[in-house]
């Protein structure tokens, strides 16, 4: 039985095959996600030219790539180094550095749909603008969840089972 870091609970073990191929399923997923959260926010940039109401802005493009770089982060942080409880002079303070790590590309993550959505709020919904240009604040918010589900899901993909392997092959 396998343990999940997250809730603590006993997984069935899934075959070896199994478990690639959800994993590469798992990874496409995720990468469609990511694809369909910025491809919402350029049509929303796009359809921006065509209103006269609302400027498209760097704010609408901040929360967006502070959930990009928060994905680059958390995903880069290993779920090993996480549990190394090394105490004393010796173990170098691995396991709190990614730990610290861990928290800012989540905070960044947080940070990047908490702004999506006051964006949303603050320009679009309380002028009153048309339904063209609340469009345009809604992409932001949609791009900013996928990122954020892209992220969990990869996250908890390759993350899951402890037979993490990169294999490289040179021709």
């Amino acid at each position: 039985m396998a343990r999940v870091f997250v809730w603590n609970c006993n997984l069935p073990r899934l075959p070896s095959s199994l478990r690639e191929q959800l994993r590469d399923l798992g990874t496409y997923i995720s990468g469609a996600l990511f694809t369909l959260g910025w491809w919402v926010f350029i049509d929303g940039l796009v359809m921006s030219r065509s209103t006269t109401q609302v400027n498209f802005g760097f704010e609408d493009w901040l929360p967006g790539l502070l959930c990009t770089l928060g994905m680059i982060i958390t995903n880069s942080i290993d779920l090993t180094l996480l549990r190394d409880d090394g105490f004393g002079y010796s173990s170098g303070g691995l396991a709190g550095k990614a730990k610290l790590t861990l928290f800012i590309g989540i905070a960044l993550l947080a940070g990047g749909v908490a702004g999506s959505v006051a964006i949303l709020a603050i320009k679009y919904i309380v002028p009153q603008v048309d339904s063209g240009a609340m469009y345009i604040g809604v992409t932001n918010v949609v791009q900013t969840l996928c990122l954020l589900m892209a992220s969990i899901m990869l996250w908890f993909v390759h993350n899951s089972e402890h037979d993490n392997n990169y294999n490289f092959v040179l021709n």
